[in-house]
């Protein structure tokens, strides 16, 4: 088929062209998103800068044309003859350094032949040993400094007449010595790479390349030295020695050494010239199962990039024939994952690049995923069970209906962007390596219970729209107001019910707000902070830091209570009855007054007999005592605390309902901030914390 006649079927509407001739079209610049050209031959065919967004190329045949194979064939036979040439160069000036008669003594004839050795075989060994790399170039340059300062120390010093001559003549040779090995190397190996797996394309080239390097050796060494056995022999062996240093080139090009992936390049996209072109085409989506795509090209176009982002690559052949520019297929790791996704079980692709992969229900099991690029990769249905995803960065990924049961989850990069539903988890470790007690942090803790679905998305989602705030040496509670009433006015969509928790670490204190998705967390911390310094300027900082027990309880009230209804006054230090700050509150009506806890007590007896709330009673009671009977705790405070008790006696009337579960909540989170400005070694301190998670369960918080 022609290109117009494809573009016009494809303009009305037509996407089936299945088994197509298409060799040598050019659809260039064309938008041909959505077609079927499943078993087409696109041998030659130019999609460069199309349009060719879930494009089915299964089965299809990519490539050269035949005209365009001779072509390569010819060009194949001319490096050939090339690099014999350069080889026959090198052999010629071996035999001139073999002839006595080209020096007018013996010392001068051992000094320019041990240094012509001395420098061919350096070359060679940089290059068997460093490959075709900056480093091998240095140290070739080296070795060129040292021989020729080695040379010209010896003439200056005049030694031997014609010493100078000698050096001269060494020099050059070095010239011609490398520039034979680099060129002869460069030129084989890139036939290797363009005759790809043609062992006899090969096998043909480096035999035009031996018959061309012995037959000019040896011309050359008769015309420079004569006849004789001697320097016919030598210049034979360094030719020789050079097609072996060719051969081992071409051994390495073609097993995908790093070390020759310069000549690899090079190779590959002469193997590429007049074959398919995706150049700059946008291959979202395409699907190439089990095409054959040698000689094909996928690198950028002068336009714009290629796209290769969820492309799927399973059982296509040829593809580390084709010329894949700096795509993720470049690495041979991902290359064969791609290709054949059954071998993805305990691999090693640490460190790989797997950024916008189609890993669509590979099995990954026991793989190791450390430090592994994953944006935007697919990885829907991915079989991941004991992988290990330390410092994996997984930004814009896609996790729906993976497998994460045993999954290593260190430090691993997530955000809003990344897709995690439907996860099949029964557990995960948030540690690679066990800590002394052999602890990887395992979640749930309980060894035996295990993520019910749902549970893994809810543990990360609400970790991914958390904002951790570090106060600095405890809370200033007019700071922390004014900084909330800030966050607030700035951020409509965050409420008072955002703060989850506050805890202390060390003399420091951690304030965990819930966000939105989407929200920007940056801006909300900045907020915050601009909020709390707007606080510190105003309020009385000093008289504040020496209170500061009382005030991150203070901070806790300020934060759990709906700014709405009823009005409390707290004196806030014991000696300065100015110092007051006022605390409005949605207090239930029932709740205690200063130093009487009777109506405590009758909220908790009003709580029914069933069996949560008969727990919840006991609890409560053994919280209350705790309380009234800690010497630590000034009235106020013990007030203050009493009728969070109360409130979580009222919410236990209703356990499962909502509302009365956030009430719960926050006096929970009050109770706990009060609990925070006394010593660890109090009684309240010691018991608190346990009543309060035991609370906490009884409401499923």
């Amino acid at each position: 088929m022609k290109a117009r006649e494809v573009l016009r079927q494809y303009a009305a509407g037509e996407r089936d062209f299945r088994n197509a001739n298409l060799r040598g079209v050019n659809f260039q610049e064309q938008n041909l998103s959505g077609a079927d050209f499943s078993g087409a031959d696109i041998r030659s065919a130019n999609f460069t800068n199309a349009n060719l967004r879930g494009v089915n190329f299964t089965q299809t045949q990519a490539g050269l044309q035949r005209r365009w194979m001779a072509v390569q064939l010819l060009l194949i036979t001319v490096i050939a003859v090339v690099a014999g040439f350069l080889q026959a160069i090198a052999g010629a000036l071996a035999a001139f350094f073999l002839d006595p008669t080209n020096f007018n003594g013996l010392l001068e004839q051992a000094i320019g032949l041990g240094t012509y050795i001395f420098l061919i075989l350096s070359t060679h060994a940089a290059i068997t040993f460093q490959g075709f790399t900056i480093r091998a170039l240095g140290y070739a340059f080296i070795v060129f400094a040292v021989s020729g300062a080695v040379a010209g120390a010896v003439a200056v010093s005049g030694a031997v007449s014609g010493a100078a001559s000698g050096a001269g003549t060494g020099v050059v040779a070095f010239a011609f010595a490398v520039s034979s090995a680099f060129a002869v190397s460069f030129a084989i190996s890139g036939i290797g790479a363009v005759s790809g797996t043609g062992i006899g394309t090969f096998a043909a080239a480096v035999a035009v390349s031996s018959a061309v390097s012995g037959t000019g050796a040896v011309i050359g060494a008769v015309s420079i030295s004569g006849t004789s056995t001697g320097t016919v022999l030598g210049a034979i062996s360094i030719s020789t020695l050079g097609l072996l240093l060719s051969l081992y080139v071409g051994w390495r090009v073609l097993k995908e050494d790093e070390k020759f992936e310069i000549v690899r390049g090079v190779g590959l996209a002469l193997a590429a010239i007049g074959g398919t072109s995706f150049r700059g085409g946008n291959l979202t989506g395409a699907n190439f199962s089990k095409a054959r795509l040698k000689s094909a090209k996928f690198v950028n176009s002068y336009k714009r990039e290629t796209v290769l982002t969820y492309v799927c690559w399973k059982s296509v052949s040829g593809l580390n024939r084709a010329c894949l520019g700096r795509s993720i297929l470049q690495n041979k790791r991902v290359r064969m994952l791609l290709t054949v996704p059954e071998k993805g079980y305990k691999q090693d692709l640490c460190d790989a690049n797997l950024r916008g992969a189609n890993l669509n229900g590979v099995t990954l099991e026991s793989t190791n995923l450390t430090r592994a690029i994953l944006r935007d990769a697919l990885l829907t249905n991915t079989v991941l069970k004991n992988a290990i995803l330390t410092e994996a960065q997984a930004i814009n990924a896609d996790f729906t209906g993976a497998c994460l049961t045993g999954a290593t989850l260190e430090a691993w990069n997530i955000d809003s962007t990344t897709t995690l539903k439907k996860i099949d988890c029964q557990y995960v470790f948030l540690r690679e390596t066990p800590d002394a007690r052999g602890n990887r942090e395992r979640r749930p803790h309980n060894p035996d219970k295990v993520f019910q679905p749902g549970d893994f998305e809810k543990f990360f989602k609400e970790m991914l729209d958390e904002v951790q705030i570090l106060i600095r040496n405890g809370i200033d509670p007019i700071a922390f107001r004014a900084a909330l009433q800030q966050l607030m006015e700035q951020n409509p969509d965050i409420t008072q019910d955002a703060i989850k928790s506050v805890a202390k670490q060390g003399e420091d204190v951690l304030v965990t707000l819930q966000v939105p998705e989407g929200t920007d967390k940056g801006k909300v911390e900045q907020d915050f902070d601009n909020g709390y310094q707007l606080g510190l300027t105003e309020g009385r900082t000093a008289a504040m830091l020496e209170s500061a027990p009382k005030f991150e309880k203070l901070a806790f009230l300020l934060a759990e209570k709906d700014m709405t209804t009823i009005q409390r006054t707290e004196v806030m230090t014991g000696n300065d009855q100015s110092q007051r700050i006022n605390i409005q509150g949605n207090v239930n009506q029932s709740a205690v007054t200063l130093g009487d806890s009777n109506q405590v007590s009758n909220q908790i007896n009003q709580l029914g007999e069933t069996e949560t709330q008969a727990q919840l009673k006991n609890l409560l009671n053994q919280l209350q005592a705790a309380i009234e009977s800690e010497p630590a705790l000034s009235e106020e405070e013990k007030t203050e605390a009493l009728v969070e008790v109360g409130e979580i006696a009222a919410a236990g009337q209703s356990p499962t309902d909502g509302p009365m579960k956030k009430a719960a909540k926050r006096s929970l989170n009050a109770l706990k901030g009060i609990t925070l400005g006394l010593d660890e070694t109090t009684k309240l301190a010691t018991t608190a914390k346990g009543l309060l998670n035991a609370i906490a369960l009884l409401f499923s918080l």
